[in-house]
């Protein structure tokens, strides 16, 4: 069994909308449902697993009243680690494979779902990353530090992931230590576990601004779900 948990328990500050940003509407649907449609026709899925900010279970239930594979919604934590954490503990003991997707990262292609997950299955633990384009400066209050050599730099994307049985190790020792990670890559690695890099894709970008919600209004007809423009 393969599941895929999307953390919704951000209250999205950054893209200036009162309500979070997961839920804003996105064509004639709500943002996360595009990104829940990512593994909606994906074989390789089993289950979705939706940690949800507080009193907003009931509107993501409406919302998925036409999703056509089994999920479960469950109350989200403070953080990101927090709700995947609590995504974790919903996932059925004979699960595999356990990915983390960004529920604000609705461009991402099935086939780099598939591929993250091949990885996973080969390697233990993977996550989409895009090399740098730019040369990369580190910086401190304004001064630049040093060049870094771009050809080592890439951009953590989701999905990321593990084995069920890694994942849920990694997740216990952190919270035993008290521990704080941004992402699953992150947790993972300063458990000691090796993560294996799958090449992202450009289109494959985080909602996080204002500016970000207007490029996936334009790229929204590029999304090959067009059954979801119009509510069943």
């Amino acid at each position: 069994m393969n599941v895929v948990i999307v953390p919704a328990g951000g209250v999205g500050k950054r893209v200036g909308k009162k309500v979070p940003k997961q839920f804003l509407p996105l064509g004639n649907r709500l943002l996360i449902r595009y990104t829940l449609a990512i593994f909606e026709r994906l074989p390789e899925i089993d289950l979705v697993i939706i940690p949800v900010l507080s009193g907003w279970e009931g509107r993501l239930q409406e919302e998925l009243v036409d999703f056509e594979k089994d999920f479960e919604i469950v109350l989200g934590g403070n953080t990101r680690q927090e709700s995947v954490y609590q995504g974790l503990k919903a996932v059925p003991s004979e699960a595999r494979v356990v990915l983390v997707h960004d529920a604000c990262r609705p461009f991402a292609s099935p086939s780099l779902v598939q591929k993250v997950l091949q990885k996973v299955k080969e390697k233990g633990a993977a996550l989409a990353a895009l090399p740098s384009r730019d040369t990369v400066k580190e910086v401190l209050e304004g001064r630049v530090l040093r060049t870094l050599p771009r050809e080592r730099i890439y951009l953590a994307h989701t999905p990321q992931g593990a084995l069920y049985e890694i994942l849920k190790e990694a997740f216990s020792w952190a919270l035993k230590k008290g521990l704080d990670f941004t992402d699953e890559a992150s947790l993972l690695e300063a458990y000691g576990v090796s993560v294996h890099i799958v090449s992202s894709e450009f289109k494959n970008f985080k909602i996080t601004t204002s500016e970000d919600l207007e490029l996936a209004k334009i790229l929204l007809p590029s999304l090959p779900i067009a059954s979801l423009e119009v509510r069943c």
